[in-house]
């Protein structure tokens, strides 16, 4: 949570929201690439996933998105995204910011 806005007070008690609302739905679908939960790969570290309240538009504060089997629709929202997807997300927006050129696969 090195991102300012991750400090907001909405950010923290919508994202809780967000998340509530995936972990109460076992067919919550990441917003970021459609799968349930389950079917997300482990952490590098060994970790199993867990949900996150993703950005829909990097860095961007958005208003929580709860129907949580549904894509959310275009613009500025907070959805439910595996950890997996968030993380791999923020690393690549960090490498852009830092224009170091690197992508992840």
């Amino acid at each position: 949570m090195s991102q300012p806005h991750h400090r907001d007070p909405r950010f923290i008690r919508w994202g809780r929201l967000v998340r509530d609302a995936a972990n109460a739905d076992p067919n919550t679908r990441c917003w970021r690439c459609g799968r349930r939960l389950t079917d997300h790969p482990p952490h590098k570290t060994g970790a199993a996933p867990t949900w996150h309240a993703g950005h829909t538009i990097d860095g961007q504060l958005g208003r929580p998105w709860l129907k949580v089997t549904e894509p959310p629709p275009e613009g500025p929202w907070l959805a439910a995204e595996a950890s997996t997807c968030n993380v791999t997300a923020g690393a690549r927006a960090g490498a852009r910011g830092r224009g170091t050129g690197y992508s992840w696969p």
